[in-house]
């Protein structure tokens, strides 16, 4: 539980590499809710600490009966949506729901270069560069559909 604290330090130190979130797009993806005050739910995260991702997506995990509460609806998520930032979430467990992850163990993890001192979290925290990868998202908000594909 006291790693969560150290992994939403740092997602910080990374969020404040991203110079501009135009021409340098972060994705994170997480399980439960980022921005949590309770660590048992998610990434506690503050707000000034993913401010310059483009994409923000929670992972719905079932744990034993535990769903996770995700963000909508809660301020974090209002700042969100405020600040242009995409939101996600992902029920990978639901039967219509094909979530990949393990496709992004074929990329090198890239923490160790952008940050050395955060290597020890590298079990946890992966950083991918997918620039070259082509990677697009296309999404239907009313429908709640997403495909993310590279190509």
């Amino acid at each position: 539980m006291n790693e969560k604290f150290d992994v939403a330090r740092l997602i910080g130190r990374l969020n404040k590499q991203v110079a501009d979130r135009e021409h340098q797009s972060l994705m994170l993806i997480g399980p439960g809710r980022w921005g949590t005050t309770t660590p048992s739910m998610g990434v506690p995260v503050h707000f000034s600490e993913i401010n310059n991702v483009s994409v923000l997506g929670e992972v719905a995990w079932r744990d034993g009966n535990l769903m996770p509460e995700l963000s909508y609806g809660s301020h974090f998520f209002q700042d969100l949506v405020e600040t242009g930032i995409f939101y996600l979430a992902i029920f990978p467990d639901l039967p219509e729901v094909i979530a990949n992850f393990s496709w992004l163990q074929g990329f090198e993890n890239r923490l160790k270069t952008l940050a050395p001192d955060g290597d020890a979290l590298s079990h946890v925290v992966g950083v991918y560069d997918l620039a070259e990868q082509n990677l697009r998202m296309v999404a239907d908000v009313v429908q709640q559909k997403l495909i993310c594909y590279h190509g």
